[in-house]
C-alpha cells in the first residue's frame, strides 16, 4: 500500500490501483462502535446501481467503513466485486469480525426486490467464501436494522452512514 503525502503533511493511503482515494481516515475520529472510521474511494464503472449498462462511463464513489484494526483485506474483496461487475450497487462496504457488509441505497434495495436481491446476495457470498479466509457476507440497505458493519446503537449507525452518504454524494455520478 502506497502513502501519498499531501500539502500540510496530510497523508492518504492508496489502497488499490483500481480505486482513487478521495478521503482517508486512518484512525477513529469519535466514539462510534469500536474505533469506526472511514475512507471514500472512487472507481470508473460502466453499469448503473441496478447493474444495467451505461452509455458512457461514470464514477462510483463508495465508503469503506473500518473498525479499530483497519483490516485492508477488505480491499481484495472490493476488487473482486469490481472485476465481477458486482460493485456498482454498493455505496458503503466494510468488514467487521470476519463478516463483510455491503450496503446499498434504500432505492436500490427496493428496486432489487426479493428474487433479484437473493441472486445478488448469492454472487457476493460466492466471492467472500472463495477467499483463503472465508467471510460471511450481508447485503443490506442503509436504513436496515440488520447492519453488522458497526457495533453500536442502530439510530447512531444510521445517522453516521447517512451523513457520510450525503457529504460525499456516494453512488453513481457522472464524469
Amino acid at each position: 500500500m502506497e502513502i501519498t503525502i499531501l500539502p500540510k503533511g496530510i497523508t492518504m493511503n492508496k489502497y488499490s490501483d483500481f480505486f482513487k482515494t478521495l478521503h482517508d481516515e486512518v484512525q477513529p475520529t469519535g466514539y462510534l462502535g469500536r474505533g469506526s472510521h472511514y475512507s471514500v474511494l472512487r472507481a470508473v464503472v460502466w453499469h448503473d446501481c441496478l447493474q444495467r449498462p451505461l452509455n458512457t462511463a461514470a464514477y462510483l464513489d463508495f465508503a469503506v467503513i473500518w473498525d479499530e484494526d483497519h483490516d485492508t483485506r477488505v480491499i481484495e474483496v472490493i476488487e473482486l466485486l469490481y472485476f465481477a461487475r458486482l460493485l456498482t450497487p454498493a455505496i458503503i462496504v466494510g468488514e467487521r469480525k470476519g463478516a463483510f457488509s455491503l450496503i446499498v441505497s434504500e432505492e436500490t434495495f427496493q428496486e432489487f426486490g426479493g428474487d433479484r436481491l437473493a441472486v445478488y446476495q448469492k454472487a457476493i457470498d460466492e466471492i467472500t467464501q472463495s477467499l483463503d479466509d472465508p467471510w460471511f457476507a450481508e447485503v443490506t440497505s442503509i436504513n436496515s436494522q440488520n447492519r453488522g458493519i458497526i457495533n453500536d446503537d442502530n439510530a447512531k449507525i444510521a445517522l453516521y452512514l447517512q451523513t457520510i452518504t450525503m457529504l460525499w454524494k456516494l453512488g453513481i455520478n457522472s464524469i
